[in-house]
């Protein structure tokens, strides 16, 4: 494996998107030109590797096929290096080391028409990434993937990655003939996190999960349901009042407040059957008494603004928890800051 390389972990929830993959790697003669201090076929296996690398566990057959690749220069040639067979990350690594050379003509054609005959009996999705510097018969390569087309229908997919940006015109193309799939640039995605986002749209989908109250957190996550539309809200999905952090032993409201402030009075005018609660939080400095006060000034300080500026006092209430609810570490300056707050909880009328 490439040891340099250490991929982001894609975590779900996400759906399988495809059922099989097949790896065409271009190892035709114009790879052998010099690329980020080695050659194309060199850049282009570390790209692989990393896909390889970075694909999560799934239940999914995986193939290898090169084009090129033969000492004859003369020669078109496409060879299956690896599969189909189950995807298995050390053995797929290996195959891809296993092309040591570039060499040939460029055949790209046979290359996709040997995948058409090493899927040709499979159920489910079909997904072809190509790595390639672009420089193939554009007419062999439309017609070999018109048929693919015929063979997988809506069940197969193109995608590929550019070495070289001079004739992604030309794998566009290809991606529109398929009818699906997209053009990559190999340097845009080398990184571990490109590549995670690479891998994450190629093989997954994302599962929606259900948000009644709309506020960006799933329902299984959100410990305040009911936020209002348009609130802040922090990972759990709790309504928090902006970016207001108070300083140390203080309930003054800073100037830098009033658009936080303002944006939840714009909430409540465009909400007129909405009540609050103000729950005022402190740090865990001082003693519990102490704060307990201090969390109670702060929320009225943020209801008294709310009442001077318009909303009926009838709607609104306050109440202090101290240091009992915090959201961040009270070892740090940092945490204790983001525990200085105030949050905000609709009530049910």
């Amino acid at each position: 494996m490439d040891e340099s390389f250490q991929p982001v972990i894609i975590k779900g929830p996400y759906t399988q998107r495809t059922d099989h993959v097949i790896f065409i790697l271009d190892a035709s003669l114009s790879m052998t030109t010099d690329m980020h201090g080695n050659n194309k076929l060199a850049y282009s296996r570390s790209i692989l590797k990393r896909i390889n690398m970075t694909m999560p566990k799934m239940r999914i057959n995986a193939a290898l096929r090169t084009f090129g690749h033969t000492r004859r220069s003369n020669m078109f040639r496409s060879d299956l290096v690896y599969g189909p067979a189950p995807h298995a990350k050390q053995d797929l690594n290996d195959a891809i080391d296993s092309i040591g050379f570039a060499g040939g003509m460029t055949a790209m054609y046979k290359a996709l028409m040997g995948a058409m005959r090493d899927y040709d009996d499979v159920s489910g999705h079909v997904s072809i990434i190509i790595v390639t510097d672009g420089n193939i018969d554009e007419t062999k390569t439309l017609d070999a993937i018109s048929a693919l087309k015929r063979q997988f229908g809506q069940r197969f997919s193109l995608y590929p990655i550019m070495i070289e940006n001079q004739n992604r015109k030309l794998m566009t193309k290809l991606v529109q003939k398929a009818g699906q799939g997209f053009v990559e640039n190999a340097d845009s995605i080398y990184s571990p996190e490109n590549m995670a986002t690479y891998v994450n749209k190629v093989f997954l989908s994302r599962i929606r999960q259900q948000d009644q109250d709309g506020d960006g957190i799933a329902d299984s996550k959100d410990q305040c349901p009911n936020t209002p539309a348009g609130a802040r809200v922090t990972v759990n999905g709790c309504w928090i009042l902006g970016n207001i952090h108070f300083e140390s032993n203080s309930w003054e409201l800073r100037n830098e407040m009033t658009p936080y402030l303002d944006e939840l009075i714009a909430i409540l005018e465009n909400n007129p059957k909405l009540w609050m609660e103000i729950q005022g939080h402190t740090d865990s400095s001082g003693s519990a008494d102490h704060n307990y006060n201090l969390s109670r000034n702060r929320a009225r300080a943020v209801m008294n603004y709310l009442i001077q500026k318009g909303i009926s006092a009838d709607r609104l209430c306050s109440t202090g928890y101290g240091e009992t609810n915090p959201v961040a570490t009270n070892d740090t300056d940092e945490g204790k800051s983001l525990n200085r707050r105030v949050e905000l909880s609709p009530i049910k009328r």
